[in-house]
């Protein structure tokens, strides 16, 4: 190139250089020429993951990512509604093995609990599944890793996992399903669904106890190695403990060949195969724990927390946490279909158009940070994103709310051919009240019905048209609709503090006089208590909050007020906050909960006694507990959906809609818009493996991106002229004095 600009005059690459802005000032497109055109997916993130460990992992933008690079056993069809758990890696979904006391296999298929005192499952794996290309699976011609005890001069020049030059892959084995089980008892992985399982699965505890134990061990023989100079967090940082997680016994989890594993469980609990469905439950090769484990890659910050490795349709190719997350299709990705079947509606609705066909069908998704909604909301607006949320402030442009027909798009939504499609989310948002505290706990009918005039005073309806545009079913209890148990419409009323209204089919809050009856009965009339001071509560959260969090505790003090009931927050730094939960110490707080699978259990368990929150560091945040729902649990969760479990389900609904532990705010309703490029979409709440379902259509993506995106050329072409004006002269300078004139 450089001999090649000899024989041009400077005066050329000034003309060149004023064409070149020209140019660019004709196209607003923030993709590379020819990124559109192929079958990749656009869109965005405005926080990006923090932890991409299976075992640590929690919240949805990381699942968003790591449900998609690591499979479990088992999963859920695409299509079908109620969820149907179906085969990912699995041969097919497990069943059990019930035993009695006496340790005798149990001929009733589906026995009561207790006679249930084991219980077995065994995982038959599919032959032939393929983990990604890695460095960590690559081996010399001896068979011997390539990359073990590396020095950090060696890797220096590697931005990512993907730059290695050699690399590996090799098959998936049972033995690691085994080894991701036993690192969820792993301590410092604070696996955040830990306490629940080591309640079923038999040895969980006592291996967390010998984790620590040898944890405990080989920090000893450090400390004493390095004498004062030990600072344990450096130490660890800058040379991980890898632990031998097959050392220690563990009964709940046996493997049984390359190919089949068994997990035993302590009693019967038939929601272990939506566990299954988890990435807790994915695999985890060993040799990316040697590999990552080296000082010299936890130097690059190489670690599973950044740098997953799995088996799935997708692996992580780009990972800039405030720029840029890439996912690639995995090259040795197994056999995998799209549906056959789906529910009534899907095939008129064009999502059994693509049945039988091999995935995924997307090659390569971009997802590009975005701080502000808006940005994100033009972008796609003009075509360059394929899929969007509604923004608060974009809400009533966008959609118009009918209360006979719903929510329909706005007219120019139509005009661009984009979708609406809206699901109930299976989640729930309360107010919780601390059963611990003096004032607003207690199982007395003053007590209650304090809770409940407070209950009254929150109208959730209001909450929902202020603050989520009407997005969103006001809650009559604990169990969002989808599934199973839920009640709808006035058979589903909490007759304590609210009403169906048949005009509008909505249920809507008793009268404030009702409250205030019942802030009377509680013996604060008027909001002025025994002692003759006026009643005061307190808000606990952890501190800051946006804009959006500063009006909604604004909205609740004024909801109070109407009642009488002074309201004041106790803001604190998260980690205070925490110990005040663990503590009990608290006396109001938020609390909000996403169905992990989709069964009533994962939504009452969040008031079952022995998972309170305070001494146990359970779900139960309101620390309730009640001993005739309790007593009700255990029986509902071992139980099929039969009517027997609806009438049991009723019962304990029934009861903690009296005791009224927590407000029951709302289940959101999810709003997303789509362009007609972008195909097989259907909401899908249980998991985050269904980008590979999905498919773009990149001929009428690029057609309809340029005629949204039209240039306005004469603003152009004046500065194009102005450009060339002083840059010709320029020019005829330069060229002179080049050849000497």
């Amino acid at each position: 190139m450089n001999g090649f600009r000899r024989f041009l005059p400077r005066s050329f690459f000034i003309l060149h250089s004023s064409l070149f802005l020209f140019l660019s000032a004709c196209s607003n497109n923030p993709y590379r020429p020819g990124e559109a055109a192929k079958p990749v997916y656009f869109s965005s993130f405005d926080e990006p993951p923090s932890k991409m460990d299976p075992a640590r992992a929690y919240y949805s933008h990381e699942g968003e990512i790591i449900g998609q690079i690591y499979e479990p056993p088992l999963t859920y069809h695409f299509l079908k509604r109620p969820y149907e758990v179906i085969p990912l890696t699995a041969a097919e979904p497990p069943k059990p093995t019930y035993y009695g006391n006496d340790g005798k296999v149990l001929d009733d298929s589906d026995p009561p609990a207790d006679l249930v005192a084991r219980v077995e499952y065994t995982v038959r794996l599919k032959r032939g599944i393929l983990y990604q290309n890695h460095p960590c699976f690559a081996k010399d011609a001896d068979g011997a890793p390539c990359y073990r005890n590396v020095k950090p001069a060696d890797i220096e020049r590697f931005e990512w996992p993907t730059d290695f030059e050699r690399q590996g892959a090799r098959e998936l084995r049972a033995r690691d399903y085994a080894l991701q089980i036993r690192r969820l008892a792993d301590p410092r992985l604070t696996c955040p669904i830990f306490s629940t399982i080591e309640q079923y699965m038999e040895g969980m505890s006592e291996l967390q106890k010998a984790y620590t134990a040898m944890l405990e061990e080989i920090r000893k023989k450090r400390k004493d190695a390095k004498g004062a100079a030990y600072n344990q967090e450096k130490d660890e940082k800058d040379d991980p403990i890898l632990l031998d997680y097959m050392k220690p016994d563990l009964p709940g989890v046996e493997v049984l060949d390359d190919y089949a594993y068994r997990i035993v469980l302590k009693r019967k609990y038939p929601q272990i195969l939506y566990w299954l469905c988890m990435h807790f439950f994915g695999p985890m090769p060993q040799e990316a724990l040697d590999f990552y484990t080296q000082p010299a890659m936890a130097e690059k910050q190489f670690s599973i927390n950044r740098c997953p490795v799995g088996t799935g349709p997708y692996y992580l190719k780009v990972f800039r946490p405030n720029e840029l997350i890439v996912l690639e299709r995995n090259p040795n990705y197994h056999e995998d279909f799209y549906p056959t079947d789906g529910n009534p509606g899907d095939a008129e609705a064009g999502l059994l158009a693509d049945a039988g066909q091999r995935l995924p069908f997307i090659r390569t998704q971009y997802y590009h940070s975005e701080k502000e909604a808006i940005t994100h909301w033009h972008k796609f607006l003009s075509g360059y994103y394929d899929a969007s949320g509604i923004a608060n402030d974009v809400f009533d442009k966008a959609v118009n709310i009918s209360r006979l027909e719903g929510p329909q798009l706005s007219d120019s939504m139509i005009a661009q051919g984009i979708r609406l499609i809206t699901d109930v989310d299976t989640s729930l948002f309360y107010l919780s009240f601390n059963m611990l505290d003096n004032v607003v706990g207690g199982y007395d009918e003053k007590r209650a019905k304090l809770r409940r005039a407070v209950s009254i005073a929150m109208d959730s309806n209001e909450f929902l048209n202020i603050f989520l545009n009407g997005r969103g079913i006001a809650a009559q209890g604990p169990i969002p609709p989808g599934i199973f148990g839920y009640r709808s419409g006035e058979e589903g009323t909490n007759p304590f503090v609210s009403a169906w209204d048949p005009k509008t089919r909505r249920h809507v809050r008793r009268p404030l006089e009702t409250a205030r009856k019942l802030m009377e009965e509680a013996g604060y009339p008027g909001g002025v208590g025994p002692d003759g001071k006026p009643l005061t509560l307190y808000y606990d959260h952890s501190q800051g909050g946006d804009t959006a969090f500063r009006a909604q505790v604004d909205w609740t003090r004024k909801k109070m007020a109407l009642i009488g009931i002074r309201l004041e927050e106790r803001g604190t730094d998260l980690t205070r906050y925490r110990e005040k939960r663990q503590q009990g110490n608290w006396q109001l707080g938020g609390g909000g909960w996403l169905a992990d699978y989709p069964d009533p259990e994962n939504f009452l368990f969040l008031f079952y006694g022995p998972n309170r929150e305070a001494q146990k560091d359970g779900p139960n945040m309101t620390n309730y507990e009640n001993k005739e729902f309790d007593d009700l649990f255990g029986k509902m969760e071992s139980m099929g959906n039969t009517l027997d479990r609806q009438n049991i389900i009723d019962r304990m609904v029934a009861i903690i809609q009296r005791d009224a532990p927590a407000v029951w705010q709302f289940h959101p309703v999810s709003f997303a818009l789509t362009h007609r490029w972008y195909r097989n979409v259907k909401p899908h709440q249980m998991s985050y493996n269904v980008m590979r379902y999905k498919r773009v259509e990149p001929g009428l993506r690029i057609e309809r991106q340029n005629e949204w995106n039209r240039p306005m050329l004469w603003p152009v072409v004046l500065l194009a002229v102005i450009l060339l004006a002083g840059a010709v002269p320029a020019a005829v300078v330069v060229y002179r004095k080049e050849r000497g004139l």
